[in-house]
């Protein structure tokens, strides 16, 4: 940093809860290296090991902060394995998190594609991803289960203060992804699956505003009910003839299509988990007079 510049945001996510000390005790390494650190809290109740709703929730949050902030993301099963921990640079953001796909959709939304069966994508213009393996900015000694008291906060730290990435870690070409987090065009259907269940008990899927960019939607379907349409808010459905519960189907505020019941639970109401396959007719709309 250069004098009177300002320590650019950290961004913790993680799926350690509130009612441990970890993530007052990485707060703390983080402002023994830069006092002057700002340090925010997106959330830390992911589900404990939770990828999927980690890769979502990152993916869909990080661009609401200061362009240059650090994402520290936390969702570690593998901690002490031989997965590595990852620095990724992008032109809005930088991400420090295990190389376990929960960078996925934030790697996707930056335009970089997804490995193919004959190896690694390049990375887009402007991003770039590093194996965080240099251990001058870590805690000492590291250990097995805690990675983000040990690495990715000081490694955070570090960063905020101006280190560059090469001093962090070496350039690396592959990542790894998710599988599933993607949507599917086949002719008139979109397919996609549950991506998970929100606090409400909305049905948040894969499936995005932009996969039904430029279509006239028709039914949604998933585990044997069918909606007959979008609907604008939680509460533009009616019910239909015969039908016990009207559900809705609807793009929520993070730009994906979700099943929600309106002053209910569409998760418990339907028994839906992540991986439920969702399914969506379309009609691609006639463009031009």
């Amino acid at each position: 940093m250069t004098p009177g510049q300002l320590s650019p945001l950290i961004v913790l996510t993680t799926d350690f809860g509130m009612a441990e000390p970890w993530v007052g005790v990485m707060k703390g390494v983080i402002h023994v290296i830069n006092p002057e650190a700002v340090v925010f809290d997106l959330t830390h109740q992911i589900p404990p090991q939770d990828l999927r709703r980690a890769a979502f929730v990152l993916a869909t949050s990080y661009t609401y902060f200061p362009r240059g902030a650090i994402h520290v993301a936390v969702v570690d099963p593998g901690v002490g394995t031989q997965r590595r921990a990852v620095l990724v640079v992008t032109p809005e953001a930088r991400f420090l998190a295990p190389d376990n796909g929960i960078l996925s959709q934030v790697l996707e939304r930056c335009g970089w594609p997804p490995p193919t069966a004959t190896g690694p994508s390049p990375a887009p213009p402007g991003c770039a991803a590093y194996h965080l393996n240099k251990p001058d900015h870590w805690l000492s000694p590291v250990s097995n289960t805690f990675h983000g008291r040990d690495i990715f906060a000081p490694v955070a730290a570090h960063l905020s203060r101006g280190v560059s990435p090469q001093y962090l870690g070496t350039p690396v070409a592959g990542l790894v992804w998710l599988p599933g987090l993607r949507a599917l065009r086949e002719g008139n259907t979109v397919r996609g699956e549950v991506l998970h269940a929100d606090h409400f008990g909305n049905l948040i899927t894969s499936i995005s505003a932009q996969d039904l960019a430029n279509m006239t939607v028709g039914q949604v379907q998933i585990k044997g009910r069918s909606i007959p349409r979008l609907s604008r808010t939680y509460h533009d459905g009616d019910a239909l003839p015969g039908a016990l519960v009207a559900l809705v189907a609807l793009i929520g505020s993070h730009g994906y299509l979700e099943i929600a019941l309106p002053n209910g639970n569409a998760a418990a109401l339907l028994g839906a988990e992540a991986g439920e396959p969702v399914r969506v007719d379309v009609v691609p709309r006639a463009i031009g007079p």
